[in-house]
Formats: structure tokens, C-alpha cells, sequence
């Protein structure tokens, strides 16, 4: 970890992830060529922010940054060629980055002894990062199965997965606004697991956390 980002590395990610989100709405009302640029440019440069504030061992290091690379050329051959293969590889690639930050944010979180406002923080990234897991599960599955969900039609895949992104997370918050709703039991099942993972995750982690860092302070 860089100095820089020692003490408020899970600040940055956090900024970084929701940075992402806004860029992927306003790529939305963008033409499709306009969007797409967008969306890749500012998801490489963001995740790259992601990678510096994640830190960590040098083999980790190495992977994100072979998957970023991965990334840029998946999105460059899009381009290139106009296949839309490449855009399936890189919502492979990007699910693959998200995993790994994940898994390494939860490390952090969850087995480190010192709570203070950075790990709180970072249990808000990691939060991020499930809804944004779980909105790229939707998106293949919508891809898969058109009719696995109503209230949305397939289209362009990164505007599809701009609205499973909003889906995901209306989801993990358990609001049920009823716009898009499960139609197939696959579909049913992924969002039963979400909102379950969203009701314990703040009700035990975050709560939990907080928690303890309150009680650590002086009174």
C-alpha cells in the first residue's frame, strides 16, 4: 500500500465505485457510440483508481493489472471489429476484477483487528461491490434468457447492464419499487440470495462494525 492511500485507501475505492455508477447513467442518455466510449474509458480509468487504492501483495498487484489490460484490449477490439463478443469478454473480465477486489476488500474488513473510520468505509465499498457482482449475474442471465425478468427489454449490453446495476440494488436495499421484477425461477432465486445478502450484511456487518468502533472511543 502507497503511502498516500495507507490510512484512506477504502475512501478512494469507495469514490471509485460510485464514480463508476454515475458514469454508467449518464453514458444512458449518450448516443451508442458516445455511451460505449464512456463507459469503457471511464470503468478502465476508475478501476484503476480501485487497483491503487486496493494495494496489496505483488501477485495480486499483478493479476488486477493483467485483467485491467485484458480489459482495455477487449475494448479497443470492440472497436476495432465491431463483434460483440468483446463486450461479453469484458463483463467477464470486469466481474473477474470486482470478485477479486471483493474478496480482498472482505479480508480487510472482516478479519483485521483495528476498526476505525477507513475499515467502516470499507465496509461500504464492499457493499458496492456485491450490488455490482450480483447486477453482472443479472445481466448474463438476461442475455441468456430474455424473458428471465420483466419491465426490460434485451438492448445494447452495456445499457442492460446499466439497468441491472439499478435493479441489483434496488434489491439489495429491499425496496421493490415492481419497475423490473423476476420472471424465471433462476431470476427469482439470484434475487432471493441478494436481498437476503443485503438485509444481513447491513443488519450484522455494518451495524456491527460501527458498533465496535464506537464503543472503542474514548468517553
Amino acid at each position: 500500500m502507497t503511502r498516500p492511500f495507507a490510512k484512506t485507501h477504502f475512501f478512494w475505492l469507495t469514490l471509485a465505485l460510485i464514480l463508476m455508477l454515475i458514469a454508467s447513467a449518464v453514458a444512458r442518455e449518450l448516443p451508442y457510440g458516445w455511451a460505449l466510449r464512456l463507459v469503457w474509458v471511464s470503468s478502465t480509468a476508475l478501476l484503476l483508481l480501485s487497483l491503487l487504492s486496493l494495494g496489496g501483495e505483488r501477485k495480486r498487484v499483478k493479476g488486477f493489472v493483467a485483467i485491467i489490460g485484458l480489459m482495455v484490449c477487449s475494448g479497443a477490439l470492440r472497436t476495432a471489429t465491431g463483434s460483440v463478443t468483446f463486450e461479453y469478454a469484458y463483463l467477464a473480465l470486469f466481474t473477474a476484477f470486482l470478485a477479486l477486489a471483493a474478496w480482498m476488500v472482505a479480508q480487510r474488513v472482516l478479519l483485521t483487528g483495528t476498526i476505525d473510520l477507513n475499515t467502516i468505509v470499507g465496509s461500504v465499498a464492499l457493499y458496492l461491490l456485491i450490488g455490482l457482482i450480483y447486477s453482472t449475474f443479472f445481466t448474463v442471465l438476461l442475455e441468456l434468457s430474455p424473458d428471465a425478468f420483466r419491465g426490460i427489454e434485451p438492448g445494447p449490453l452495456f445499457k442492460v447492464s446499466q439497468q441491472m446495476t439499478y435493479f441489483s440494488f434496488v434489491t439489495l436495499a429491499t425496496l421493490g419499487y415492481g419497475d423490473i421484477s423476476p420472471a424465471s425461477p433462476i431470476a427469482q432465486v439470484i434475487v432471493i440470495l441478494e436481498a437476503v445478502t443485503g438485509t444481513f450484511y447491513m443488519a450484522i456487518v455494518v451495524a456491527s462494525l460501527i458498533g465496535a468502533y464506537f464503543g472503542r472511543q474514548p468517553r
